[in-house]
């Protein structure tokens, strides 16, 4: 979906990352004598342990909609705990009877494989405005990076060089290699990211193949993994400057309060960025909502624009989030999600992904009379992002 100033994230880190790093770190984790059987074990671990947690997607139905998906995707299988329980299935499946007469018996590499690339998805998860809640039952509050977009072709191209470099059969490399090159065309033809980002793009493509195509496969991988590394680093680093030039900023009035920033680059643009600031007024009853988007350079978010430029703001009853809070126990639910929570008429959705003026994933109608208070089967316990916004004080 194209980004646009109010589209400040949308869910997670995409598969195909994930998939990337699951890669690179079972070709770390191979021995260098590895049998064919004993590769394909290992890769196949790597890539479904880096994606595994994603399978709560399959049971977000027990949980009527839109809360399924709010409250059961990053659910338990992204905590900790849930990642415990992933690793002793996995480790499990590993023992049996048909994979080990294949692949021999799991030994020390394949565990600690199994147990980083499960790791690395709450890790990479952790980057976006999304957000993960790792330490439940201890501690059910939501983490934000706010640093990285979903959809980030500067991890797919060190990580996709390494995995196409390192596929044995030059057909299968050739493929993989072609349809990660084309996947940043699609996104340029969608409107997402600039042609002058695909261009960089291609020709950091053909230096990072001609340095590293001579180095052994493990090697390359971890190449690739400290490149991902950089990139993140930097990204952080940027997040504060642009989170300090919005600090900088005076607020409009003594009385307001400000609440929350949620921060997201523009996909292969790390030089511009998505901001959306919430503010409040106790007295007024009111808290303020304001859409903005930063560069980190004049012109970096396009021809002539400027550092900051406002994209947009909606005015919301702080009493009436309160009042709904209390006797709606959807919406009760709703915000142990909702980080940005925008009333239209009849109507409650997260401003991250569009607002109640542009429905979302996260868009769901309120209820009236008696049907407000029954409440939805499964609900969770997770933290309320806006507990700040609902007890009211700084």
């Amino acid at each position: 979906m194209p980004s646009t100033p109010r589209d400040i994230s949308i869910p997670g880190v995409d598969n195909i990352t994930h998939s990337l790093v699951g890669a690179a770190l079972a070709e770390i984790a191979l021995p260098a004598d590895a049998p064919p059987a004993r590769r394909t074990l290992f890769l196949t671990v790597g890539i479904v342990a880096a994606n595994l947690p994603d399978a709560d997607l399959v049971y977000t139905g027990v949980t009527s909609a839109p809360l399924g998906y709010l409250l059961h995707h990053r659910g338990h299988t992204h905590t900790v705990v849930g990642l415990v329980a992933q690793a002793l299935l996995l480790g499990a499946l590993c023992w049996l009877p048909a994979v080990r007469r294949r692949c021999g018996a799991p030994d020390a590499r394949l565990y600690l494989l199994l147990a980083a690339a499960l790791l690395s998805h709450l890790v990479l998860d952790s980057w976006n405005s999304y957000g993960v809640h790792p330490f439940w039952p201890v501690d059910v509050r939501w983490f934000y990076g706010d640093a990285i977009y979903i959809l980030e072709p500067w991890l797919w191209l060190p990580l996709g060089v390494a995995a196409a470099l390192n596929t044995r059969r030059r057909r299968r490399a050739m493929v993989l290699g072609a349809a990660l090159s084309l996947l940043p065309v699609v996104l340029a033809v969608m409107g997402m990211i600039p042609v002058i980002a695909l261009v960089a793009l291609a020709a950091t493509r053909a230096a990072a193949v001609v340095a590293i195509r001579r180095l052994r496969p493990r090697v390359r991988s971890l190449v690739a993994l400290g490149a991902m590394a950089m990139f993140v680093a930097a990204m952080f680093a940027l997040r504060e400057h642009v989170r300090g030039v919005l600090l900088a900023a005076p607020l409009p009035a003594s009385d307001t309060r400000l609440v929350d920033l949620v921060l997201s680059p523009r996909p292969a643009n790390p030089l511009c960025w998505s901001a959306l600031a919430i503010t409040s007024r106790e007295d007024a009853d009111e808290y303020l909502l304001s859409a903005m988007q930063v560069g980190v350079v004049n012109g970096a978010c396009g021809e002539g624009s400027a550092r900051v430029t406002p994209q947009g703001a909606t005015v919301q009853s702080l009493s009436r989030l309160r009042a709904l809070h209390a006797r709606d126990c959807a919406v009760h639910a709703w915000l142990q999600f909702g980080r940005a929570p925008e009333l239209g008429a009849g109507i409650i959705a997260d401003a991250r992904f569009g607002g109640a003026d542009r429905p979302n994933f996260s868009t769901m109608p309120l209820s009236a009379g008696a049907e407000a208070a029954r409440c939805p089967a499964h609900l969770t316990a997770w933290g309320r992002p806006r507990e700040d916004l609902l007890r009211g004080g700084p």
